[in-house]
């Protein structure tokens, strides 16, 4: 699934970036949906490697907190394309 989404969002960056530099906000948020999902990977990441009790609790808020701000960027996303 983390393969698929890696993919999905470097299409959408490469389509975005190739399209008219006139719509400078919608490159913006397309730029801020791919950090998120550079986010929500490290938090994932680490959320795997974390064996302490006090930083897998961090990872897990971590992980939450960044799968929500892309989950929220992407349908953003998907609002401004309708």
């Amino acid at each position: 699934m983390t393969e698929w989404l890696a993919n999905q969002t470097r299409s959408l960056t490469q389509f975005f970036r190739s399209k008219d530099q006139n719509r400078n906000k919608f490159n913006d948020d397309q730029i801020a949906l791919v950090d998120a999902h550079r986010d929500w990977l490290a938090a994932r990441e680490f959320f795997e490697q974390a064996t302490d009790p006090d930083l897998v609790d961090y990872a897990i808020l971590s992980l939450q907190a960044a799968e929500r701000r892309y989950v929220y960027l992407w349908k953003k996303m998907q609002r401004q394309g309708d």
